[in-house]
């Protein structure tokens, strides 16, 4: 029925409001609803599914929501949605004040600040669920192309024979380095005054 996530997530948000609106807490009229990242914790962890801003955040005073790309479950995504709406219905109680009142109004559990929607969730908002029709859209695998990038330092050490307390040692001194760096050429020894010799 929708050809983009947006076109469903604004239209399951107008299908909302009298809910919201019959509870006591109405949703506000500047509202804007995307599918993208939330601003953290998002790729590595993909722990944040969806996440709102208040209009203080927003140049011309609009709350602002995303639902995570990583899911594409039907009810997953319309719980998170309803998640994000209580926050813009109850904007400024973060998880605290009224916002506990509404998720229990709205059918979800859990904590308040990791709710889901459970059997009487889908109960409820089954029929509207199947009235807006498929999400136009398929799950990101953050995992797969997302890797933790780690630089290996290397060891350059001087390996210049000295005499310490009358024994004959080795200098010693060690320096770590990016291989970028190696590649352009080893330090000098501040003590013996020779290159230092790369260890693997």
């Amino acid at each position: 029925m929708y050809k983009t996530r947006e076109e469903y997530l604004q239209a399951a948000v107008a299908e909302l409001r009298p809910l919201f609106q019959s509870i006591g807490f109405p949703l506000p009229d500047a509202l804007r609803v995307t599918c993208g990242f939330p601003s953290s914790k998002a790729r590595s962890k993909t722990q944040a599914i969806g996440e709102h801003w208040s209009p203080a955040a927003s140049s011309d005073g609009s709350h602002e929501i995303s639902v995570s790309p990583v899911i594409d479950d039907v009810y997953t995504v319309f719980a998170t949605l309803m998640h994000e709406l209580c926050h813009a219905a109850t904007d400024g109680d973060g998880h605290q004040g009224r916002f506990p009142t509404v998720i229990r109004k709205v059918w979800l559990e859990g904590k308040p600040t990791s709710t889901h929607g459970g059997e009487a969730f889908k109960t409820n908002f089954k029929d509207l669920i199947e009235s807006l029709g498929a999400y136009p859209h398929a799950s990101l695998n953050v995992s797969r192309v997302h890797k933790t990038q780690t630089t290996r330092m290397l060891k350059a050490i001087c390996e210049e024979r000295i005499y310490q307390d009358g024994e004959p040692t080795t200098c010693g001194y060690t320096v770590r380095l990016t291989s970028k760096w190696a590649d352009v050429g080893l330090p000098t020894c501040p003590r013996c005054l020779i290159r230092l010799t790369l260890k693997s």
